[in-house]
């Protein structure tokens, strides 16, 4: 292999010239910085196809930038193995200046077209070493297109190492637990079951043959690469403590659903296995349009979760929300994993707040939210749960996704179809 790359390496790099020159008067440039640069594109496109089926299903026009970024990367690699034109180095250069560009715009503004339009998304494993791989790519371009066209350097065995370095970097990245989360498209649903149970088939089979009854299938809007809770420094423990206390609080105040619609907070949707049963009141600290939780914010929740409808059910958790741009700052500390829904049905009620029949579960077909006398939007703004009551806790954790706590009366978290919920106001359990 060190041989063929030795021969890659010495590979030539010509200008452009007139078709009616001689040979041997071209001016040469014999650099391993072309390998490498064919050998960063390869890698940066195979990653933008690989992520192409789960980006497609979350938002198509997602899933078409990704496959044309991919095979433009495919095909400037060809190029410069084969062509080896130095007036194509820059456009291939400037091309991934500009993935680079639009990839810092979607982690910050959030790409403007799409289903997830306006949403800014975080940075995860895979899309950074991409990011790195284009960076470099741009560098060597711009070495490249500099260097002498005379010089000769020679390097095959640092070339042969580099080339090495970015398949093993580029197959790490393919292969890594966020590659898979990105796959699985929600945190908790099925797929992401599987992929995160473990590295080795034992646990796999383990997912695929225990019952639990269906608390796998649960999903619950769309996040980004949630990974395990990352620990905190003594001070973000204290505050977020104080904010948790802050909430407990709230529970103390409305303790039940009597307490809670005494208060004007109203049901919105039925009880759902895993999510319970939603009660919304909409005030200007319940939407938190900056995305900062003050003391005001934590003490009115848009919505307060409870374990079922009847008057006398426990409080069991919160659903915070915001009308935030960007993801919110939310809690203290970088653990409280914000979502949003897609397709959702909502209508509006007498007393002037919001329904929301089917629950904020996404894709609710059309049809269905006619029937309940409701409309469909394409896309809500940022919430996240919090499972702070004592006896409530979520095994997900404090802001996990679903609370397996709040399951069926049989024990179960299966759901009626979708279908079938207009005949179930309260309840989409089978068991009732």
């Amino acid at each position: 292999m060190t041989d063929v790359l030795d021969r890659i390496a010495l590979e030539e790099l010509e200008p452009i010239s007139p078709p009616t020159a001689p040979a041997a008067q071209r001016p040469e440039v014999r650099s391993g910085l072309l390998a490498v640069a064919a050998t960063l594109s390869v890698a940066a496109g195979v990653i933008h196809l690989v992520m192409v089926p789960s980006h497609s299903g979350e938002s198509l026009a997602e899933g078409i930038g990704f496959a044309l970024a991919g095979w433009f990367q495919l095909v400037s690699a060809a190029v410069l193995f084969t062509r080896r034109d130095r007036a194509l180095v820059i456009p291939i250069g400037v091309a991934n200046a500009l993935f680079i560009g639009a990839w810092v715009w979607s982690r910050t503004l959030g790409i403007p077209l799409g289903e997830h339009a306006g949403h800014p998304e975080s940075a995860g494993f895979v899309d950074m070493t991409t990011v790195a791989f284009e960076a470099a790519l741009v560098l060597t371009c711009i070495i490249l297109a500099v260097r002498p066209a005379g010089e000769r350097t020679r390097g095959g065995g640092l070339t042969a190492v580099l080339v090495m370095g970015i398949a093993a970097l580029a197959t790490a990245a393919i292969a890594s637990p966020s590659a898979r989360d990105d796959a699985a498209h929600s945190h908790g649903d099925a797929a992401a079951a599987t992929a995160t149970a473990g590295h080795d088939h034992a646990a796999t089979d383990a997912v695929d043959t225990v019952d639990d009854k269906g608390l796998s299938a649960l999903s619950n809007g769309h996040h980004h690469e949630i990974g395990p809770e990352q620990p905190l420094d003594q001070a973000t423990r204290a505050e977020l403590s104080r904010q948790i206390a802050i909430t407990q609080q709230a529970a103390t105040q409305y303790p039940n659903v009597a307490a809670v619609e005494a208060a004007g907070y109203r049901r919105a949707g039925p009880f759902s296995p895993g999510l319970g049963a939603h009660y919304i009141k909409t005030s200007d600290e319940g939407l938190n349009f900056d995305g900062v939780m003050d003391d005001a914010d934590l003490l009115n929740p848009l919505s307060i979760i409870y374990a079922s409808t009847a008057p006398d059910a426990p409080v069991a958790g919160f659903m915070y929300y915001s009308m935030s741009a960007s993801e919110p700052a939310g809690f203290a500390g970088p653990n409280d994993h914000w979502h949003y829904h897609t397709n959702t049905c909502i209508k509006p009620t007498a007393n002037g707040e919001i329904d929301a029949p089917f629950g904020a579960d996404t894709d609710v077909p059309a049809d269905l939210c006619t029937q309940a006398g409701g409309h469909v939007i394409e896309q809500t703004q940022w919430m996240v749960h919090v499972w702070s009551v004592p006896g409530w806790e979520s095994q997900q954790g404090l802001f996990g996704e679903v609370n397996p706590a709040l399951s069926c009366a049989d024990g179960s978290y299966h759901m009626l179809p979708m279908e079938q919920w207009l005949d179930h106001p309260l309840n989409v359990c089978p068991s009732g």
